[in-house]
């Protein structure tokens, strides 16, 4: 989630970026990676639009969908979004870099031991 891009567009920056929290939104919308090349109209306009989710919310659709269809090398630009979404997946399952403070944890069964009988 280290990942910005900073488009500008008639005059304005906007800073495109996930969070887990953006990501969550985009799923609960119908995002799946899985499924981006193989549903690209519904899928990239999810990823582009999740893009401003973080900084720009109240930005309207058919703004983003202008800025968008204006977009030059929307391939490398997609290309780019979908690594940022694949940060924030692989951020769930990131190591701490510390150990001060973590949690540990241990497995503990409850099932009864069976004793054999030879």
């Amino acid at each position: 989630m280290n990942t910005k891009i900073d488009l500008t567009y008639k005059g304005i920056t906007y800073t495109l970026e996930y969070s887990r929290m953006t990501v969550k939104i985009i799923e609960s919308e119908g995002f799946e990676l899985e499924k981006f090349s193989k549903q690209p109209m519904t899928m990239i306009d999810l990823a582009f639009k999740g893009a401003f989710y973080k900084n720009h919310r109240k930005v309207s659709a058919s703004l983003i969908e202008e800025i968008y269809a204006n977009c030059k090398n929307k391939d490398a630009l997609l290309e780019k979004i979908v690594d940022m979404i694949t940060e924030c997946y692989s951020s769930l399952s990131e190591e701490p870099k510390n150990d001060e403070g973590n949690v540990s944890w241990e497995v503990v069964s409850l099932s009864p031991k069976v004793e054999t009988q030879e």
